[in-house]
């Protein structure tokens, strides 16, 4: 494969870049590249039981505060978002499709219960943030964006992992980063935060980032940036990565294999 023949269609500066771009970028250029014009069809092969439960918990909550919240639902309406998004057939079995069912109503219902009578301070739902950093374009999407009685705004995601990282560790993110520079860009001069909101835990992991990690963040995400925009080859880096590429199928690296070992017929 000449990469460079994609280099204009599927690669256009002007084409704002994500975290996961920059990450998919970081981990193996080649899956960068393909990413970029990946089927849905092809994608949807690779999401999982736990990625889909992590994207119906999203949106039913997404739902509910775009209709006022824990406060001004009944806890069955925000089951019946649940529901209404929830596609089974995407885990591996039926096993793992009741397991996954089960954990998110529990999830929700959970979370339901601490906030139904908690001040409402969400001022954006599913909040879709662009802007230009060093030359570069950018989006990053806040689930939810609240105001503290101080004047602070948190920009979160939901998690449904069982493992989120702490405070440190998301401070590391660049995906938490670039939505704290987005998100202090479109609402400044307030002071703005970062963080997810951990659903097995019910607890909200606020980033640690200090101006010095800011600054280091904003390096590393523009250093990417112009690595991807700069470059002319994609080379492939094969890794435990692959198992789960959304791209594999497209992959030279792993279509030569297959064709060396005869899999290709």
């Amino acid at each position: 494969m000449n990469n460079r023949l994609h280099l204009t269609a599927k690669h256009p500066q002007q084409r704002p870049l994500t975290a996961r771009n920059l990450q998919d970028f970081q981990l193996c250029p080649q899956k960068y590249l393909l990413s970029l014009s990946v089927a849905p069809s092809q994608a949807r092969k690779f999401i999982g039981g736990p990625a889909a439960l992590q994207e119906v918990i999203r949106r039913a909550l997404i739902d509910c505060y775009q209709q006022g919240g824990p406060q001004q639902i009944s806890q069955q309406r925000l089951l019946d978002f649940f529901a209404e998004h929830w596609q089974g057939e995407l885990c591996a079995d039926s096993l793992e499709e009741s397991q996954l069912h089960r954990r998110g109503i529990r999830m929700l219902t959970d979370y339901y219960q601490k906030h139904h009578n908690s001040p409402n301070q969400t001022i954006a739902v599913d909040l879709r943030l662009t802007g230009e950093i060093a030359g570069h374009n950018f989006v990053a999407v806040a689930d939810r964006v609240d105001r503290d009685d101080d004047g602070i705004i948190t920009l979160l995601r939901y998690k449904t992992s069982a493992s989120p990282p702490g405070p440190a560790a998301l401070a590391q993110d660049l995906s938490a980063g670039l939505l704290l520079l987005l998100g202090s860009q479109y609402y400044a001069p307030a002071q703005c935060q970062t963080a997810i909101y951990a659903l097995r835990r019910q607890r909200l992991i606020i980033a640690d980032i200090d101006a010095g990690q800011r600054q280091w963040l904003r390096e590393q995400i523009v250093a990417l940036a112009d690595e991807v925009h700069s470059a002319q080859d994609f080379p492939t880096r094969k890794g435990q990565h692959c198992r789960w590429c959304r791209s594999r199928a497209q992959c030279p690296a792993w279509a030569s294999a297959h064709y060396q070992r005869g899999e290709s017929k």
